[in-house]
C-alpha cells in the first residue's frame, strides 16, 4: 500500500484526512522537520529522527507504542507516505491530550512538551499552518485551523 518513495503532498493531506487531524498543520510539521525519504538524523539524547516528518525513535523504546504495533523503522525510514500516516497519528494523539493548552501548544506537543522548546516550534508552525492553509484552501477541501 506504501510504496517506497517520497511522501507527496496528496499523500500528506490523505493521511490528515484519516487520521482526522488539521491538514495544512500537519503541512507545517513537515515543513518545519524537512526530512527526506531515508534520511537518519542523530540526536544529542541518543535518538534518532527518521524519515520526512522525523518521526523519533523514541517510540520504539520499551514502552513506544510503535513496539507494541510491530511498525518497521526501515517502512518508516523509506515509505514516505507511511511515514506521513505515522506523523499524522502522533499528531492526533498530541490534539486529542486534555491537557486544557490550546491546539498550538497541542500541535507543537509532536515535537516537544517542554515549554521553551515547545515555544520555538510553535513560533514557526502557526505561519507555516496559515500559508499552508491558503494553499489547501485553493487545492483541496480538506479540515483546517485558522486563527
Amino acid at each position: 500500500f506504501y510504496s517506497v518513495k517520497p511522501a507527496t503532498v496528496e499523500c500528506v493531506v490523505e493521511a490528515a484526512n484519516r487520521q482526522g487531524v488539521p491538514a495544512n498543520i500537519l503541512l507545517a510539521i513537515s515543513s518545519i522537520e524537512s526530512g527526506k525519504n531515508g534520511q537518519l538524523v542523530k540526536n544529542k539524547n541518543g535518538s534518532t529522527d527518521i524519515g520526512h516528518f522525523q518521526i523519533n525513535t523514541i517510540h520504539w523504546g520499551p514502552k513506544g507504542i510503535f513496539t507494541k504495533h510491530g511498525i518497521n523503522k526501515d517502512d518508516v525510514r523509506w515509505r514516505g507516505c507511511y511515514n506521513a500516516e505515522l506523523a499524522a497519528w502522533l499528531l492526533r494523539q498530541s490534539l486529542d491530550e486534555k491537557t486544557g493548552q490550546d491546539i498550538w501548544v497541542r500541535a507543537a506537543n509532536y515535537h516537544s512538551k517542554t515549554a521553551s522548546r515547545n515555544a520555538v516550534y510553535r513560533k514557526k508552525l502557526e505561519p507555516l499552518a496559515t500559508k499552508w492553509g491558503r494553499y489547501l484552501e485553493s487545492k483541496y477541501q480538506v479540515r483546517k485551523v485558522s486563527h
